[in-house]
């Protein structure tokens, strides 16, 4: 047999097993993802609420609030948002604490609280209407003053933390 009808036969044999592989890439299976991120029907607009830092003179028993706001994006049909510290539910009073000693004051919803009870005050745990679409929900924070809750508090420096939650 010649040089040239092997080369021939090589080549044609190299051909076919071309085409085979060829069918077998073009007749397999391929894949694709499909993935989507589906928001939450209310959130914040922006970080979120600035720290409150509200005065309180105890021998005049004179209190000044102040204020932030919680800019949300809500979509939902009910959305609501609750605050709460250690307290618990139920009471429009949170409490600051330093150390043993503790200054009780309220969150109210505006822009302007005196501290005041009565100043539109937010109970704990209880869910209050947002609304819907693109929104500022003011609040503020004031010592309460004028019911004697308050009296003789040490000089001290109080604080607290409080949680919101907001539900679509």
């Amino acid at each position: 047999m010649s040089l040239r009808i092997l080369a021939r036969a090589g080549s044609a044999v190299l051909a076919g097993a071309a085409l085979l592989a060829g069918a077998a890439a073009s007749a397999g299976a391929n894949t694709f993802n499909v993935s989507t991120t589906i928001s939450p029907a209310c959130t914040l607009s922006d970080s979120g609420p600035t720290d409150l830092t509200p005065t309180y003179t105890p021998v005049r028993d004179l209190g000044t609030g102040t204020a932030t706001a919680l800019n949300t994006v809500c979509n939902g049909t009910n959305p609501t948002v609750t605050f709460s510290d250690s307290l618990g539910s139920g009471t429009n009073l949170f409490a600051m604490h330093d150390g043993a000693s503790t200054l009780y004051y309220q969150i109210s919803i505006g822009t302007s609280c005196s501290g005041v009870v009565g100043d539109n005050p937010i109970q704990e745990n209880t869910p209050i209407a947002l609304p819907a679409g693109v929104n500022t929900f003011d609040i503020c924070a004031a010592v309460i003053t004028g019911d004697g809750t308050n009296v003789n508090v040490p000089a001290g420096s109080y604080s607290d933390t409080v949680t919101y939650s907001i539900t679509p």
